[in-house]
């Protein structure tokens, strides 16, 4: 009986890892790990919403005008189409880097 030519199966285990390794190396360097330029402009956004908003510590009281455009800001960067900001707006303090107690000058 002749005996044909063949690949061991560690070879062959070995060669699909190295394919998927290097999949996964062109998308990295493709960029498909990374934020996307929506993303970056939803973060954008949202931070120049809270600039002057945190300069108060996100007093509540200071919400003011402001408040559509923060909870807009927060809702797109979030992906939480449903939130409701004017029952956790601390949420949304907390996003903008102010700190407990709201409103008050920080620490």
């Amino acid at each position: 009986m002749k005996k044909g030519v063949s690949i061991p199966i560690n070879t062959l285990v070995m060669l699909a890892v190295a394919i998927i390794v290097l999949l996964a190396a062109v998308a990295w360097f493709m960029g498909a790990f990374s934020p996307t330029a929506t993303e970056s402009s939803l973060k954008q956004k949202f931070d120049a919403a809270c600039l002057q908003w945190s300069s108060s510590n996100c007093a509540e009281a200071n919400l003011g005008g402001n408040a559509g455009s923060i909870c807009t800001a927060y809702r797109d960067m979030t992906k939480q189409s449903t939130y409701d900001c004017a029952t956790n707006w601390e949420t949304v303090a907390s996003a903008c880097g102010c700190v407990e107690p709201y409103g008050t000058e920080r620490p």
